[in-house]
């Protein structure tokens, strides 16, 4: 515990230097293969910080996940330059794990382009803390979710080739942009039995706005998520392995106002080779500005997802397409370690 509070102590006073960017819709680890009803896995736990002491398998003191993520239409190639280099998403998780607090610091850069025509981008860039607490008892998890950071923003950098790629994202001259500052507390639960699970959490129990801690019913309602969930466990009655372990879920993001409500429909299916190696596929239906029980395929994507892992890596990989126009479409891919 000594050692997790100097690490954390390092980390707050790098974070008054290098400013932090919220993670973005483009972020892999948004996929079909986490929700808030959703434990076991690690990365369950930046979901839902009440999955983190409801881990099916004992993880070092350490994790480390490298992204990467873009938007794409057919149409760009061969008709703008540098098309592969749209409006791209990179990440770098660093964790150190106990058993009931983890923290994280999160280290992404985004790519926005200007105009199609002109390679030119304005490049953000930061750096993201966040402290997961959690506590469990038999059938139920709480856990709490401190999370802060700013970003600092390249403006107008012209890209023609690999090299302005990297000299741009990490060694150009920054300047901070102002009001990127943010800071949130968020609460979450797990209330699981047999097959079933139900998570609920609250991403915005306080917010910052307008440099000072917010605390308000809309904030509340916009950033509650309630998501069950119903899956096999990972043996079966007779204590063998089960090789075939499907889990899915339904789950509502927004209480009150349709321009902030989301939904998503998810189903996956993991094949557990051995205790530590196993492969999963998952597919969802994600719509935003969701009616309640009216459906507008126009506001949906779909989302593919394949993760494979062993001895404590894991490569995910997936795509997203708007749910009308398969023309456009957004690969990611993750790699990811826990010691």
């Amino acid at each position: 515990m000594k050692r997790l509070l100097m690490i954390f102590l390092a980390a707050a006073a790098i974070t008054m230097q290098l400013p932090a960017l919220s993670v973005t819709d483009a972020n892999p680890l948004d996929s079909p293969l986490g929700a808030v009803s959703y434990w076991g896995r690690f990365s369950d736990v930046f979901s839902n910080p009440a999955a983190l002491p409801l881990m099916e398998t004992e993880p070092g003191p350490f994790a480390l996940s490298v992204s990467w993520a873009d938007d794409y239409r057919a149409s760009d190639f061969g008709s703008i330059p540098m098309p592969l280099l749209k409006d791209q998403h990179w990440s770098m998780s660093a964790s150190f794990i106990a058993r009931n607090i983890a923290l994280t610091a999160f280290f992404p850069t985004d790519f926005s382009r200007l105009e199609l025509a002109v390679p030119e981008y304005d490049i953000h860039s930061g750096l993201r803390i966040e402290v997961d607490m959690a506590y469990a008892l038999p059938h139920f998890s709480i856990g709490m979710r401190l999370s802060g950071g700013n970003r600092m923003i390249r403006q107008s950098k012209r890209i023609s080739d690999l090299g302005d790629v990297f000299a741009n994202a990490w060694f150009s001259p920054f300047e901070r942009e102002g009001g990127s500052e943010s800071f949130d507390v968020g609460i979450g639960t797990i209330v699981y039995a047999g097959p079933v699970s139900l998570g609920i959490y609250v991403g915005e129990l306080l917010t910052l706005r307008d440099d000072s801690l917010y605390f308000g019913l809309d904030a509340l309602a916009e950033s509650t998520t309630i998501s069950i969930a119903v899956g096999a466990g990972r043996f079966t009655s007779t204590g063998d392995l089960r090789f075939f372990r499907p889990r899915a879920s339904v789950s509502m993001t927004g209480l009150v106002e349709a321009a902030t409500r989301s939904i998503e429909a998810e189903a996956e299916l993991t094949f557990q080779f051995l205790p530590e190696s196993s492969a999963s596929i998952g597919a969802s239906y994600l719509e935003q500005h969701h009616e309640i029980l009216r459906f507008n395929p126009a506001d949906g994507y779909v989302n593919i997802f394949l993760r494979g892992e062993g001895a404590g890596f894991s490569v995910t990989a997936g795509v997203t397409f708007s749910a009308v126009d398969f023309s456009s479409f957004a690969p990611s891919i993750t790699f990811s370690y826990v010691s």
